[in-house]
């Protein structure tokens, strides 16, 4: 016979399943807050390794299900977001007294958030939930997460692997949760329950837009648009196989890789040999219209849906272009900026545009235009040989992450080859309305209390400014 109860029972609303949530969260958090450093530490050891273990098989179900860049790339984010990331913050003191200063006779006391919100993207959808999890527990907070629809299943996968890695070594169950029908509705209503203390979202503007706006602290990052600008005086090589890595990774989703390169005309016809002869083709100009109209949304002048991820074969297939067999990247010259030169703005894609420069001033300018057209705050590459304008290029482009001689992709996450703190989640200031202008990390995801001593005895201190008054 079947159970009357159960038949009886009526389907959860959207706020009753995520109260639920909320409450097993709380419950969850409360029982954490008496792990030793040691005990959290070990939490956060067994996740990385069963991360690391499946990331070729995380990679793949994200690359089935979505059908966006590639699975060994994919595989190789994973692996950073566990593995080389935990190298980095496994010895960081998140429990407890943390620092002291005997000059200023101060101590920091590490104590945790709360609740988190956690919001993914459908461009790195295993990857982001690996970091964003291990960040959560290594501070001794839990995470709820908003995972995006067309990538509910490798998240969810993801999440569920590195819950039961927890609780196996430990940890409260209920740490690490997910809304299981992810909507609108649900994303909202979990965003701004009065039981999430923060909100750490991942996404476009629109999301970013609503976690900063739920009247509570929200760590959210929006776009990217960077420009590469390879100055006269640069390894011509060298800049072109560092653009073609970052550009092809997982085809171009990492929201720091390059959208455009301003190219200083001295160099342009070399610049663009080298180009041809690793993969890249240059589109005819008569031709860059119908590349545009296949890449770029003209409603919302962003990439299309469909587009984001894929190949440049695959793209210039949809854009009616006919490429040579083996093309890697597709490169489109432009002489304007904004909605009237759609293609000038993000791609998330093997999608290039091109501009040149007959000045040094002319290629910071058009670098500066690029960044206002959707990318303000992010990342600005510069290759070239040239200290003055390092210096020059730092102090005038509006952008966080100030990558030289290096892919922008994988230079903006950090770590691997320059001394930037790895992360998958990139703020970009003011400048792009970002709470953060750094690469997020453990410190972030902690409320820092200071215990301090005084220096000097209070009564002398003002009794010596008293005497110091009266013989005025």
């Amino acid at each position: 016979m079947p159970d009357t109860a159960t038949m009886d029972a009526k389907p959860q609303s959207v706020a009753e399943q995520i109260n639920e949530l909320v409450a097993n969260a709380q419950i969850a958090f409360d029982q954490y807050q008496h792990f030793t450093q040691a005990q959290v530490d070990e939490i956060c050891d067994a996740m990385v390794k069963a991360a690391n273990a499946h990331s070729k098989d995380l990679a793949e179900l994200a690359y089935k299900e979505t059908g966006r860049g590639n699975a060994e790339d994919k595989a190789i984010k994973n692996m950073f977001a566990s593995q080389y990331i935990w190298k980095t913050i496994k010895d960081d003191k998140t429990v407890g007294i943390i620092k002291v200063d005997e000059a200023k006779q101060l101590e920091e006391v590490a104590e945790p958030l709360g609740v988190i919100a956690g919001v993914t993207p459908v461009t790195n959808p295993t990857s982001t939930v690996i970091f964003k999890i291990l960040l959560a527990l290594k501070t001794r907070n839990a995470i709820i997460f908003s995972l995006h629809p067309q990538a509910i299943e490798c998240g969810t996968a993801t999440a569920r692997l590195m819950a039961e890695a927890a609780v196996k070594a430990g940890a409260p169950a209920n740490l690490v949760q997910w809304i299981s029908k992810p909507s609108i509705e649900a994303s909202n209503a979990l965003i701004n329950h009065p039981g999430v203390n923060i909100v750490l979202a991942t996404g476009g503007p629109g999301l970013v837009k609503a976690a900063y706006s739920t009247g509570k602290p929200a760590l959210g990052v929006g776009p990217g648009n960077a420009p590469a600008y390879i100055e006269k005086t640069a390894n011509v090589k060298e800049a072109v196989t560092d653009i073609m890595l970052s550009k092809t990774f997982d085809n171009g989703m990492i929201c720091a890789s390059e959208n455009s390169i301003v190219v200083d005309r001295e160099i342009l016809a070399e610049v663009k040999d080298e180009f041809t002869k690793q993969g890249a083709y240059f589109v005819p100009d008569e031709e860059v219209e119908k590349l545009s109209e296949a890449v770029i949304d003209p409603e919302r002048h962003t990439v299309r849906g469909p587009v984001a991820g894929q190949s440049a074969e695959r793209i210039a297939e949809l854009a009616g272009i006919k490429v040579p067999k083996g093309t890697k990247l597709l490169i489109g010259k432009l002489d304007g900026i904004g909605v009237n030169f759609p293609l000038s703005g993000e791609k998330l894609s093997p999608v290039l545009s091109m501009y040149v420069s007959n000045s040094t001033d002319a290629g910071f300018a058009m670098c500066l235009g690029l960044l206002n057209y959707g990318g303000l705050g992010h990342t600005a590459v510069l290759h070239t040989q040239n200290n003055n304008i390092v210096d020059k290029f730092g102090e005038q482009m509006p952008a966080c992450r100030i990558l030289i001689n290096t892919p922008g992709s994988l230079g903006g996450i950090g770590g691997l080859f320059n001394g930037l703190t790895p992360s998958l989640t990139l703020g970009t200031g003011t400048y792009g309305k970002n709470s953060i202008s750094h690469n997020l990390t453990t410190r972030d995801l902690l409320n820092i209390k200071y215990v301090s001593r005084p220096t000097r005895k209070p009564i002398d201190f003002i009794n010596e400014l008293r005497s110091v008054i009266r013989a005025k």
